[in-house]
């Protein structure tokens, strides 16, 4: 074979290669590009917990969300809730928007480092009502349930304020 034909052999195995390889080179590029999203569109879990630097948590979104921490301590929720809970540089519990998961209320919960000062809470039905008290038992409460508006006021525990009068309401707290 001369080496004029084993040269031209040559060239067309190398321009065969070359081709098959800009085409797998290709089809990997847009494989690649068509694999990829930008961001995911759904994300699906019980509950997230965000921490600050020093690896307190500082955020829980959950359902439902664990038992709160105040002064330090676990203590135990009247019942299971589900939304999101706030918490200081401490971790304590300091707020939460949620829902309950018994009775359907949903509330938002504004606390102290000491426990829950003030509570908004609006009932599955209708109506709600606003409390804001503190760890002496004084409470202020306004509020619509049934369609009747109500307001309550007690110092240390006490009834000194109420209309309408409404006798064993004190157990409502």
């Amino acid at each position: 074979m001369d080496t004029v034909k084993r040269i031209e052999r040559l060239e067309r195995r190398l321009r065969i290669a070359t081709a098959g390889f800009v085409l797998v080179t290709l089809s990997l590029v847009v494989t690649a590009w068509r694999v990829q999203d930008p961001l995911p569109t759904h994300l699906r879990v019980r509950q997230i917990t965000i921490v600050d630097e020093n690896g307190v948590d500082r955020v829980w979104i959950g359902a439902p969300l664990p038992d709160p921490i105040i002064q330090g301590q676990r203590g135990q929720r009247a019942g299971p809730i589900s939304g999101i809970v706030l918490l200081d540089s401490k971790g304590n519990e300091r707020s939460g928007y949620v829902t309950s998961d018994w009775s359907g209320e949903v509330f938002m919960a504004l606390d102290s480092e000491r426990g829950q000062e003030t509570l908004f809470l609006v009932n599955p039905g209708g109506g709600g009502h606003l409390s804001i008290y503190d760890a002496d038992r004084n409470l202020a409460r306004i509020g619509v349930l049934n369609g009747q508006p109500h307001v309550l006021l007690r110092e240390k525990g006490e009834v000194i304020w109420e209309a309408p009068e409404e006798p064993g309401n004190e157990e409502n707290q």
